[in-house]
């Protein structure tokens, strides 16, 4: 995340940023830990857990556009806020900021969706679906009966001017559903940071 490190690099005034030792570091001292998506793609989420549960931090998803379907993952593993990863290097410290203070960062739209008018659900709907997961694995992904996700998939379905299922595959894949390539040489570290009191050295590591 060398390059996340850099942007947040900036604004040495607001937050210190730093990378974790490793993915079961208990993060002493951090505020707020933003957790890459690509994590969920290339393990189990079990490093997410214990973040969220073993570390007093809290915890920011950094969500890929492209992978809606690994954010909704990550909140069924007990997330609680996500940031997209489109968004510019001001708004991604502010939602950091909104986050130590355990406030709401508000709406946020995927990037994705707009183009059908597509909610943040339905995005995480049409994206799962694309995946060739059935309707059964969906709603337990995303917490749902299986009956409130079927209105969804009619509303999706709706939206998008498909009628079944393949349909709705090749469209998702048409508009930029399509999974990243696995041989992806980023890395899934997260990264840590304490936000800048009086008392707090503004020194960058990581």
């Amino acid at each position: 995340m060398r390059g996340l490190t850099t942007m947040l690099a900036d604004y040495p005034d607001r937050l210190v940023v730093t990378a974790l030792p490793s993915v079961r570091s208990r993060a002493p001292g951090v505020d707020v830990i933003l957790y890459d998506t690509l994590g969920l793609h290339l393990a189990d989420g079990s490093d997410l857990t214990h973040l969220l549960r073993e570390t007093d931090a809290k915890v920011l998803i950094f969500s890929r556009d492209m992978r809606p379907d690994l954010r909704a993952k990550a909140y069924s593993l007990g997330a609680k806020a996500w940031v997209s990863m489109s968004v510019h290097a001001g708004e991604l410290v502010r939602s950091i900021e909104l986050t130590a203070a355990g406030e709401p960062i508000g709406e946020q739209h995927d990037r994705l969706g707009t183009v059908a008018g597509l909610t943040t659900r339905e995005v995480e709907v049409i994206a799962l679906i694309a995946q060739g997961l059935s309707n059964n694995e969906i709603a337990a992904k995303l917490v749902l009966s299986v009956n409130t996700l079927k209105s969804h998939i009619r509303q999706t379905y709706r939206k998008i001017g498909v009628a079944t299922r393949s349909q709705a595959v090749s469209w998702a894949i048409t508009h930029g559903f399509a999974p990243p390539d696995e041989n992806s040489p980023e890395s899934s570290a997260s990264v840590a940071a304490r936000m800048v009191t009086d008392t707090v050295s503004t020194e960058h590591s990581g």
